[in-house]
């Protein structure tokens, strides 16, 4: 028994990564997602209206549907703005605030918002490059904003997408967008390439998002699920090994109750041999 258990906390591993250094995620179990007015998104292929409805698609294909994650991405719609920073200025995220330059840098978000953008000095220097996200407004550690920017330069390759390819897409990034990194599984949605031809999520996505926004289960149940042993809004998630020491427990039990029944079943026949005529 002591090997299987060195096994499974030996073998315990996870490929994900996550977007910020400070392992960051939205405070709130609900997160909005708007597209601004002002993204015409022409050479990108698409409207802002039908970005919007590729996104929700995504979030409802993808994270929304995660049973061991609380976790919801929901219409925001669309955000009112004249700014030309949203659509051609310079995505920027640094630890100050004064190091980004207000002049030329995308606005901070709340919860999350999309924007094409033509930018090709520092955003979309490749035409590889579908699209960016990141994380560019915390509080206390805590995402209060993410920025996705949708190529519209005139070397985008977003246009030649399908759509489900560009649900895909979205799907990807709004997975950055809610604090997770690029995986190093290439069955993943977070992984760095090939993530426009995932159908579903892969098992190391459905690790991250439940790492960072785990359902908290009370009462005995779900001891082979996914559980959050600290409060979701004022403490980090629980480290990985929790689960491990929970899976090897039941085990255990199980084992003992296998062991129980076997030793009862023993005493009661030599009961009867003795009692029984």
């Amino acid at each position: 028994m002591k090997s299987l258990i060195l096994f499974l906390i030996s073998s315990q591993a996870f490929a994900f990564t996550l977007n910020t250094n400070i392992n960051a995620n939205f405070d709130s179990d609900t997160v909005r997602v708007y597209v601004t007015s002002n993204s015409t998104c022409t050479n990108a292929g698409v409207s802002n209206t039908e970005l919007l409805d590729i996104a929700l698609d995504a979030a409802n294909k993808f994270w929304n549907r995660v049973p061991t994650s609380y976790i919801r991405i929901k219409e925001g719609g669309v955000l009112t703005t004249t700014d030309t920073k949203y659509t051609s200025g310079i995505l920027c995220v640094t630890d100050s605030d004064t190091a980004c330059d207000s002049a030329t840098s995308i606005p901070k978000a709340t919860d999350i918002v999309i924007a094409c953008n033509s930018d090709t000095t520092k955003n979309f220097t490749s035409s590889s490059y579908y699209a960016l996200t990141v994380p560019n407004n915390f509080s206390n550690k805590k995402i209060k904003g993410s920025m996705i920017i949708i190529n519209d330069s005139t070397n985008t390759t977003f246009d030649q997408l399908s759509r489900s390819e560009m649900v895909n897409v979205l799907g990807h990034e709004l997975g950055h967008a809610i604090g997770i990194g690029h995986s190093k599984d290439d069955a993943a949605l977070m992984f760095s390439s090939r993530f426009s031809q995932r159908d579903r999520l892969g098992q190391d996505d459905i690790d991250a998002v439940t790492y960072l926004y785990p359902n908290k289960l009370h009462g005995c149940s779900g001891i082979f699920g996914t559980v959050a042993l600290v409060d979701k809004d004022d403490n980090p998630p629980p480290s990985p090994m929790i689960f491990i020491f929970l899976l090897v427990f039941s085990m255990l039990a199980v084992i003992w109750g296998l062991n129980f029944t076997k030793n009862f079943t023993q005493i009661l026949r030599r009961y009867r041999q003795k009692v029984l005529p």
